[in-house]
C-alpha cells in the first residue's frame, strides 16, 4: 500500500542524481511521528510531514508554523513522502526536483484529536491534531481552503490548506513567529549555512532508530552520494494490550529542556552524581532516558497501580520518599486508579510522556503491581526475587536463577530474568488471565515452589527472611506475589550510586561473567536496541491453574 502512495514521489525524482530516500520499510512506533523540514528551495518554506498509514502526508508551509492562533499559514499539500525521509538533512542538487538545502527543524510525535481516522478527516477537509516536538507543542488544525479541491473551483492541480494554532498553553498571541528564531537543526544542531557547507555534526537518526549518524559532509550532489545510510530498525516486542510497536530510542544529549512535550524545570540538576568515567545524570538526562526506554517500560506498567521513589535533591539529598497515591497538582499525563478497600487513588502510568512527567518531579524508581492490566484482583505475573546474603558470590545467584527456570519450565511456565539494579536477580513468569484463581492461590503457589527448592538445597537457599539465618545463602523471596505487593519495573532506574537499572536479560546472558553494574541509565537504551531480551514475553503467558496441578503431581 505504501509503495502505491509513493508512486508520485518516486516519479518526480531521478535517484541516480539525488540520494534522497527511495522509501525503506520503517517500523511503526507507539505514536505516529512528525517532522518539519526547513527547505531552502526556489522559495524558502517549511515542510510539515505527518505519519499516516505508512507514509508522510506532507504540506509546504510557506511562512513556517506560527504560535499565534490569529495567524493562518498557507500549507500547500504535496505528494506523500516515505517515512525514512524523516531522517533527511542535507542538500538536494539544484537541477533536481526540490533542489536546495534541507534542515530537520523539528520532529517528534503527533496524535489526531477526536475519533475520526486521519485519512477520513483529511478527506473531509479538517484535521485537528496535537503534536509533541522539540520546538512545537500543543494543538493545531489543518483546514482545506474552500473551493481549492482537485476537481473543484480554484486551482485544479494544487490542494491548499491553512495551518492554524489552537488556543492552549503553548499558544503565543502576538509572537507567532518567535518560534522560528530557534533556527538550528534538532538532529545535528547545525544552521542552514553549515548544512549547505557540510560542516558540523552529522544528523542523528529518528525514523530509522538504529541508523548510523550521517557524516557532516553529506551534501547530496549527484557526484557525491550520501554516506552513512541508515539501517533497518531492530525488532522490538509488541505490547499485548494495544498491538502497537514501541519506538526504539536512545539518550539524546542535544539542547532543549522539553522532552516529549513535558517541560523539565531545573533540567541541569544532578540526580545521580558522577561516578568513575560516567558523568552525572541530570533531570534532563533522566527525562531523555525515560523517553528512550519508555515504550518497553509501559508494557509492564500500563493498567497497573504504580508506586514511585522520589529524590527531589538527588540520591545524595536529604529527601527521598516512597509515594503510591496521587497528590494535588500532579500532571494530567499521569493517571490514577481507585482500588477497592483504599480511599485514596493510586498512581497509574499508562503513557511514555507520563513517565517523563514523573521524572520531572524526580521520580527515580517505578514499582508497579503485578496484576493483570486493569484487574487488580487478578495475578498477571509471578516474581521470584533471589536476594543473596552479602557473603554470597554473584555466580551462585546466577546458578539459582537457572535452577528456578528449570523448575518453572518443568511445570509448564515460561521464565524470564532481569537484574534488580542491585545484587540480586528477578525471575518472572507471565500468567494467562481469567483462570478463576486469585492472589491467595498465586502467593501460596510461589511459596511452595520456593520451599521445595530450599528443601532440596538447604545449604544454598532459604525462604525465611531472617538475617541471622541467611549467612552464605540466598533468600528466595516469594512475598512479592500478593495483590498490593510491588516489584521494580523492567528498565526502571534505581536510586543508587552509578544510576543502575533493572535490566531485562536473555537466558544466554545469565551465565558466569554477567555484571549487573554495567546496566545503567547511560548504557541501557543502546543495549536494548541491540538485543531481543523479553521479545516474546507477551506470547509466553501460561495458565496458573495448570501449573499448580502439575506441581502438586510432581511433588506428590
Amino acid at each position: 500500500m505504501a509503495a502505491k502512495k509513493l508512486s508520485e514521489y518516486r516519479a518526480k525524482r531521478d535517484f541516480k542524481k539525488t540520494a534522497e530516500p527511495r522509501g525503506k520499510v520503517v517500523r511503526a512506533a507507539e505514536y505516529p511521528r512528525f517532522v518539519i523540514q526547513k527547505h531552502d528551495a526556489t522559495r524558502l518554506h517549511y515542510d510539515l510531514r505527518l505519519e499516516v498509514d505508512g507514509v508522510f502526508k506532507s504540506w509546504a508551509v510557506t511562512r513556517g508554523p506560527s504560535l499565534d492562533p490569529k495567524e493562518k499559514r498557507l500549507a500547500v499539500e504535496v505528494e506523500d513522502h516515505p517515512l525514512d525521509y524523516g531522517d533527511f538533512e542535507g542538500t538536494i542538487p539544484e537541477a533536481e526536483y526540490g533542489g536546495g538545502t534541507v534542515m530537520l527543524w523539528d520532529r517528534g510525535f503527533w496524535v489526531p484529536e477526536g475519533e475520526q481516522h486521519p485519512d477520513d478527516a483529511l478527506t473531509d477537509g479538517e484535521l485537528k491534531f496535537t503534536i509533541a516536538g522539540e520546538k512545537l507543542h500543543g494543538s493545531y488544525v489543518l483546514v482545506r481552503m474552500r473551493f481549492d479541491r482537485e476537481k473543484g473551483r480554484g486551482s485544479a492541480k494544487r490542494n491548499n490548506w491553512l495551518l492554524i494554532k489552537h488556543k492552549d498553553d503553548f499558544a503565543k498571541p502576538d509572537d507567532g513567529e518567535g518560534i522560528l528564531k530557534k533556527d538550528r537543526s534538532v538532529a545535528s544542531g547545525r544552521t542552514m549555512k553549515q548544512i549547505a557547507e557540510g560542516k558540523g555534526q552529522g544528523p542523528d537518526a529518528f525514523m530509522m532508530a538504529k541508523g548510523k549518524t550521517d557524516k557532516p559532509d553529506a551534501i547530496w550532489h549527484s557526484n557525491k552520494p550520501r554516506r552513512g545510510k541508515p539501517e533497518d530498525a531492530p525488532h522490538v516486542p509488541r505490547t499485548k494490550r494495544s498491538g502497537k510497536r514501541p519506538v526504539v530510542g536512545r539518550v539524546d544529549t542535544s539542547g532543549g529542556d522539553t522532552v516529549l512535550g513535558v517541560k523539565i524545570s531545573k533540567s541541569d540538576k544532578a540526580l545521580w552524581p558522577a561516578r568513575g568515567k560516567d558523568k552525572a545524570v541530570t533531570k534532563l538526562d533522566l527525562a531523555r532516558y525515560l523517553e528512550a526506554v519508555g515504550p518497553w517500560m509501559i508494557e509492564h506498567l500500563e493498567g497497573r497501580p504504580c508506586s514511585i521513589i522520589r529524590a527531589p535533591d538527588g540520591i545524595d539529598g536529604k529527601q527521598q520518599f516512597f509515594q503510591r497515591h496521587a497528590m494535588k497538582g500532579m500532571s494530567e499525563l499521569v493517571g490514577t486508579v481507585k482500588v477497592p478497600g483504599d480511599h485514596e487513588p493510586y498512581l497509574q502510568i499508562d503513557r511514555v510522556d507520563g513517565l517523563i512527567a514523573m521524572g520531572q518531579i524526580a521520580a527515580l524508581e517505578f514499582h508497579p503491581w503485578n496484576c493483570e492490566p486493569d484487574q487488580p484482583q487478578v495475578p498477571g505475573r509471578l516474581i521470584f526475587d533471589l536476594d543473596p546474603a552479602p557473603d554470597v558470590a554473584f555466580g551462585k545467584v546466577i546458578a539459582a536463577a537457572r535452577e528456578l527456570r528449570e523448575r518453572l519450565e518443568a511445570i509448564g511456565l515460561v521464565a524470564f530474568c532481569k537484574t534488580t539494579g542491585g545484587k540480586g536477580l528477578h525471575v518472572v513468569t507471565p500468567l494467562k488471565a481469567a483462570q478463576g484463581l486469585g492472589w491467595d492461590e498465586a502467593k501460596t503457589f510461589a511459596q511452595a515452589v520456593c520451599t521445595a527448592m530450599a528443601e532440596d538445597r538447604p545449604d544454598l537457599y532459604l525462604v525465611n527472611m531472617s538475617k541471622k539465618l541467611r549467612k552464605g545463602r540466598i533468600f528466595l523471596d516469594y512475598l512479592r506475589n500478593d495483590k498490593i505487593a510491588t516489584a521494580v519495573a523492567p528498565l526502571s532506574p534505581r536510586a543508587r550510586p552509578g544510576a543502575p537499572v533493572s535490566m531485562p536479560v536473555t537466558w544466554a546472558q545469565v551465565r558466569d561473567g554477567l555484571d549487573p553494574q554495567k546496566f545503567t541509565v547511560h548504557t541501557a537504551p543502546a543495549l536494548m536496541a541491540k538485543r531481543d531480551a523479553w521479545s516474546d514475553y507477551c506470547k509466553s503467558e501460561r495458565p496458573l491453574k495448570a501449573a499448580i496441578a502439575k506441581f502438586v503431581k510432581t511433588r506428590g
